[in-house]
């Protein structure tokens, strides 16, 4: 059987003769009901607290958790940070050295040759003279240099990125 307050306060037993008194009978179960409401509201408190604690302990856990997940993908956005760092200086460097490069080739080659002097004065026949360039032949060699830039200074940069321009307008497409 179940004891609550409720089931002491509500209780009632039969009346015989030579009985005991009905009035100490009920205040009596009244006293007890109430006796036993606070050791259940008691036993509940320290219930409560404990399952507070342990709520609490469980969200520090994940708290801390969180805290060390979150310190070690900071430490790896640093390393790849670190990392992408040290390969923007190779490519500075990488870059530096091609320029280097490319300047020792332009101060060691010879200049390109006048698009408009095809042909050697070898007295051939056949050959046309240097003066007579064609419009079409001019137009050529501006397009090839362009209108500002000198056949005689055109690096071999320059000579480079034309070749690759013009491989990627003829290139498939």
């Amino acid at each position: 059987m179940e004891l609550s307050p409720e089931m002491l306060r509500d209780i009632r037993f039969t009346e015989r003769f030579r009985g005991y008194d009905a009035a100490e009978v009920d205040a009596f179960l009244i006293e007890a009901a109430g006796a036993l409401e606070e050791l259940i509201t008691e036993r509940s408190e320290p219930m409560a607290a404990l399952a507070a604690e342990r709520a609490r302990l469980a969200i520090e856990q994940v708290r801390q958790e969180t805290l060390g997940e979150v310190a070690e993908l900071q430490s790896r956005r640093d390393e790849l940070a670190q990392a992408v760092a040290d390969l923007q200086l190779m490519l500075a460097d990488r870059r530096r050295g091609i320029l280097e490069a490319l300047a020792l080739i332009d101060a060691t080659s010879e200049p390109a040759p006048d698009p408009g002097a095809d042909a050697a004065p070898s007295g051939d026949a056949e050959a046309e003279p240097a003066d007579e360039v064609t419009a079409e032949t001019a137009d050529e060699a501006e397009t090839a240099t362009g209108a500002d830039e000198a056949p005689e200074t055109d690096s071999f940069l320059a000579r480079l990125e034309r070749a690759a321009a013009e491989s990627g307008e003829s290139g498939p497409g």
